[in-house]
């Protein structure tokens, strides 16, 4: 065998490449890709065509729904307008309430049930109208009896102007008389004179009592009797039940004939029948202060004119 390669004759050239005979061989493999690329493409398509057809319909709904919400609230303004009328009038009214059961020096402690019941209830201290606002904050700060009758204590010169001011309002034409005894007691603790001024005190709140009560009324406001029933706060329209439950207090029962302790605390029948230096004091005489003060402008609101 010869290594030698053939020389081509002289005169002949080889033939041109011809793809077209290639393309027709992968022709078959060519239409396979395609027809497993459209197979993999159609769902894609059909569902972005279902897609956007659902997509124009949601749209057109959201027209038309636009279009019904902007008739709906145009139809429904004098509704809307009829309510924020209405829950305007309903705050005032409740904010107008408010002030109605609290007076000036409660408006912004607004003591809780439990506090009131604590301080008118278990321990005699008058809330409405006396004293002023920081004191009554300091009555609500402290933490027991003990440091509130101190707070009353230290604090007695700015309780007796409070008073002073608040019996100065007093205006009610059949309340005059009464007015000015008020302000004696607070002429009298002004001048050192608190044995006179809690003596006087004790019997103003009886006669305003007896002037602007019925008998059944009285009694029932101010019968303190022990083991009877305790003053109930819902027995009683609001500002009755906060003026008059330390009115209550203040006749718990006391008879000297039965041996009866005289108490420390103001008491109405210890003033009149256990005078005496555990029941005669300045302090004592400032309760007594505070609470003709609130039971006189508790007339002056409520009595007819």
């Amino acid at each position: 065998m010869s290594n030698e390669v053939e020389e081509p004759e002289e005169g002949s050239q080889p033939e041109p490449f011809d793809p077209s005979g290639w393309l027709r061989a992968l022709q078959p493999m060519t239409d396979y890709y395609r027809r497993f690329a459209a197979d993999l493409v159609r769902p894609l398509t059909e569902s972005y065509t279902a897609t956007a057809s659902i997509g124009r319909q949601i749209a057109q709904q959201y027209v038309e729904a636009a279009g019904v919400a902007a008739r709906l609230r145009e139809s429904m303004e004098p509704v809307h307008a009829f309510m924020r009328q209405y829950w305007h009038d309903m705050f005032a009214t409740l904010e107008s309430l408010k002030d109605y059961i609290y007076p000036p020096n409660l408006r912004e402690a607004q003591p809780s049930i439990r506090e009131f019941e604590q301080l008118l209830l278990e321990e005699g201290i008058p809330l409405m109208w006396v004293p002023g606002p920081k004191v009554v904050r300091a009555l609500l700060d402290a933490p027991d009896a003990v440091e509130r009758r101190r707070v009353i204590g230290r604090r007695w010169k700015g309780i007796v102007t409070h008073c002073s001011t608040v019996i100065d309002s007093v205006d009610h034409p059949d309340l005059q008389e009464s007015r000015g005894f008020a302000l004696d007691c607070v002429a009298a603790l002004r001048d050192g004179h608190n044995n006179p001024a809690q003596a006087l005190a004790a019997n103003l709140l009886d006669s305003l009592m007896r002037s602007h009560f019925r008998s059944a009324d009285r009694v029932k406001l101010t019968s303190n009797k022990k083991g009877g029933a305790k003053f109930d706060l819902n027995d009683h329209e609001v500002r009755v039940a906060l003026t008059f439950a330390p009115v209550w207090y203040a006749h718990a029962e006391y008879w000297p004939k039965n041996g009866d302790p005289i108490p420390r605390v103001f008491g109405r029948h210890p003033s009149a029948h256990g005078v005496s230096r555990s029941q005669y004091s300045r302090i004592n005489a400032v309760y007594g202060l505070m609470l003709v003060t609130s039971v006189l402008k508790f007339f002056d609101v409520e009595l007819e004119r």
